[in-house]
């Protein structure tokens, strides 16, 4: 029979195709929610048909007197001691017990914190005794450099205007109408006076410059150089300039 026969007949149709689909449809579904929980389940299902085998668990039991003998074996071989020599102590740490009778009472015993402070503020050419038996002489040196020594200083020394007279024109100079320069190395100390001089040099020589400044000099009077807080005895040059005045 062809499309149009079925069709006249009534076989063919939505009536039919819902009674066949919908039975298919249902058995469709179950088959296949049969078939997911077979799948999901498959696994638990496996595993309650297989016994897992345990591994058997061996406990070892040693006796605590063994342990001393695999400790012993796997010790190293002990090392070789050197016998140190035998020293005796010091016989002067040890003291000594004498008899009472022998002891000095009179003993030098060294000055004191005081007595050396009370020393020191007294005169520096004094013989003081600060100790049984104990004669101490103080005596300050001011130990003067060679000229050109290299002695640090932060402040110079400064001539005081009240103690530095200036030096005359000599008159051999006057009467040849020279003028002069000449430069003097003065040592000033730590109390800024003027210990030691040399002059350096002198131009024109022989006309009496230098002697005019040897005279004057040692009447000078500096403000002490100054290292660290503290005053030094240091070497300086001056130098004077002699102008003819007519």
């Amino acid at each position: 029979m062809d499309y149009l026969e079925q069709l006249e007949q009534g076989r063919y149709g939505s009536f039919e195709l819902k009674k066949l689909v919908g039975k298919n449809l249902l058995l469709g579904l179950v088959l296949s929610v049969a078939m997911h929980a077979a799948v999901v389940a498959s696994p638990f299902v496996v595993g309650l048909f297989q016994h897992e085998e345990e591994i058997p668990r061996h406990i070892l039991v040693i006796d605590p007197s063994q342990l001393t003998k695999l400790k012993s074996q796997h010790q190293t071989e002990k090392q070789i001691e050197i016998s140190r020599p035998k020293i005796a102590p010091p016989k002067a740490a040890v003291p000594i017990a004498v008899p009472k009778e022998q002891v000095e009472e009179q003993q030098q015993m060294m000055p004191s914190q005081e007595q050396l402070s009370n020393l020191m503020s007294q005169s520096s050419d004094e013989q003081l005794d600060i100790g049984a038996g104990t004669d101490v002489v103080i005596k300050e040196e001011d130990v003067i450099p060679d000229v050109g020594a290299f002695v640090p200083f932060e402040v110079a020394p400064t001539p005081l205007p009240d103690f530095s007279p200036k030096p005359e024109m000599p008159e051999m100079a006057k009467l040849a109408g020279v003028q002069g320069k000449v430069v003097i190395q003065v040592y000033v100390d730590k109390k800024g006076e003027v210990k030691k001089w040399k002059i350096a040099s002198e131009k024109p020589p022989n006309l009496g410059f230098a002697d005019e400044v040897v005279k004057i000099i040692p009447k000078w009077k500096f403000t002490p150089a100054i290292q660290q807080g503290n005053p030094v005895g240091v070497w300086i040059a001056i130098p004077f300039n002699f102008q003819y005045k007519k």
